[in-house]
């Protein structure tokens, strides 16, 4: 089991932080992409398998499920806004890494 350095605990604590001030409406998306995709690229620094890399299935999975449904058509914002809230709590709670050590 590999644990996570705290270099990277540091920045998922600051991407945390970071998501929770953009909120979760439509015109801040990009940056919530951005980091998004920065916490990607940091797990797969511990490795490309799933599964020996839980953080990295876990990010995937959210990938598959919650950040496809941001890109589907919405009649009004408001819903928009609700699937990227859904999305920003779950991104944030894989972030939170007290614990959390690599299978």
């Amino acid at each position: 089991m590999t644990a996570i350095s705290n270099i990277h605990k540091q920045r998922f604590d600051e991407i945390r932080k970071r998501l929770t001030v953009l909120g979760s409406k439509e015109s801040s998306f990009l940056a919530v992409e951005l980091l998004f995709y920065e916490a990607l690229t940091i797990a797969r620094t511990y490795g490309n398998d799933i599964s020996e890399n839980s953080l990295l299935a876990n990010l995937k999975e959210l990938e598959s499920e919650e950040y496809k449904n941001t890109k589907a058509f919405f009649k009004k914002n408001t819903q928009r806004e609700q699937v990227i809230r859904k999305f920003i709590y779950r991104l944030k709670e894989i972030l939170n890494l007290r614990e959390m050590k690599l299978k």
